[in-house]
């Protein structure tokens, strides 16, 4: 089920564990999960940020990882002007 998260305000960075984080090398350290979040955030919702989540507290924030990728995306598809937080806000996405 899908959560409302259009108030949800987004995180000023990535949190110590964002699965967009990657090692020495520029790779993701869970491939397969970095590719399932991509996956929905272009087609259902914007991700949650899971860091409150580990110490038990409630999710109230974006991922910035996740809006990163979809700001990059749909900036080089031609739906933002530029890929900024700016751009998103202005457009509505």
């Amino acid at each position: 089920m899908l959560k409302d998260v259009s108030d949800f305000p987004l995180i000023k960075q990535q949190c110590r564990t964002c699965p967009f984080r990657t090692d020495s090398r520029g790779k993701y350290l869970d491939p397969v999960l970095v590719a399932n979040i991509q996956q929905r955030c272009l087609t259902e919702s914007s991700q949650i940020c899971h860091y409150p989540a580990l110490s038990y507290k409630e999710q109230t924030h974006l991922c910035r990882g996740a809006r990163d990728y979809q700001l990059e995306i749909f900036y080089r598809i031609g739906m933002l002007e530029k890929p900024t937080n700016e751009c998103w806000v202005k457009t509505q996405l």
